[in-house]
C-alpha cells in the first residue's frame, strides 16, 4: 500500500510540534516521548486508504447527514454509511476523541469547555461526533491533545495506574498496544512503538 509520509518526514512532524507534545504531556502528567513514539508510528503507516476514509466520511455528512443508507450489510452500506474515521497525525476516532475528552473530566485532567466544547461530549450524538470529526481532521494541535489524553486513558486501563516513572517495558507496551487495539495482550502494534520510543529516549538523551 502506498505510504504518505516517509520516517524523515514524520520526524519533521514531530519536531515541528514537539513544543505542543511537550507543553501538552507536562500539563497531562506523561512523558512526551510516549506521544512522540505514538505519533511516529501512527504517522508512517497512514496510505493512500487513509484519505479515502476521510473523504467518504466528509462526502456521508454532504449528502446525507449522517442518516443510515439502507444497503443491507455489505460493503457498499459500510462505504455510504461511513459516520467516522481515524483522522490526522494521531488516527483518532472522533468517537475515541470523546471517550478521551470525558476520561480528561473524571480525572480531572481538563474539562470539555477547556477543549472546545459547550457541555460533555456524547459519543452516542451523530452530529456532535461529526462536529469533533471535523475539528481532528483540520486542527493538528487538537489531534494531538486529544491522541495524549487517548494515550494516558489507555495506559490506566492497561495497568491499572499511570506512574509513568515505574512503568516496567510491559507496561508501556501494553499502553501503546490498547491505544491501537482494544486487546488484553501485547501486538506487534506495542513492540513496534516500544522501539520508537527507546529511540526517542536516545535521541534525547544524546541531546542534552
Amino acid at each position: 500500500m502506498l505510504k504518505l509520509y516517509s520516517p524523515e518526514r514524520a520526524d519533521r512532524i514531530i519536531r515541528r510540534y514537539s513544543g505542543h507534545i511537550e507543553a501538552v504531556s507536562r500539563r497531562y502528567g506523561i512523558p512526551p516521548v510516549y506521544m512522540k513514539a505514538v505519533l511516529y508510528k501512527e504517522i508512517i503507516a497512514i496510505d493512500i486508504l487513509d484519505p479515502v476514509a476521510d473523504l467518504l466520511v466528509a462526502l456521508n455528512w454532504l449528502f446525507r447527514r449522517g442518516r443510515p443508507f439502507r444497503a443491507g450489510k455489505g460493503l457498499l452500506s459500510r462505504i455510504l454509511n461511513k459516520t467516522d474515521s481515524s483522522t490526522g497525525y494521531a488516527q483518532i476516532f472522533a468517537r475515541v476523541g470523546i471517550g478521551a475528552v470525558n476520561y480528561a473530566a473524571r480525572r480531572g485532567l481538563d474539562t470539555p469547555e477547556a477543549l472546545g466544547f459547550d457541555k460533555d461530549p456524547d459519543s452516542g450524538d451523530p452530529a456532535q461526533v461529526h462536529a469533533l470529526w471535523r475539528r481532528l481532521l483540520h486542527d493538528r494541535k487538537l489531534n494531538i491533545t486529544l491522541g495524549v489524553l487517548n494515550l494516558i486513558a489507555a495506559a490506566e486501563e492497561m495497568n491499572g495506574h499511570t506512574d509513568f516513572a515505574r512503568y516496567t517495558p510491559e507496561e508501556t507496551k501494553r499502553a501503546f498496544t490498547r491505544y491501537n487495539a482494544d486487546v488484553r495482550h501485547v501486538t506487534p502494534y506495542g513492540e513496534e512503538t516500544y522501539g520508537y520510543y527507546l529511540g526517542f529516549l536516545d535521541r534525547g538523551s544524546s541531546e542534552q
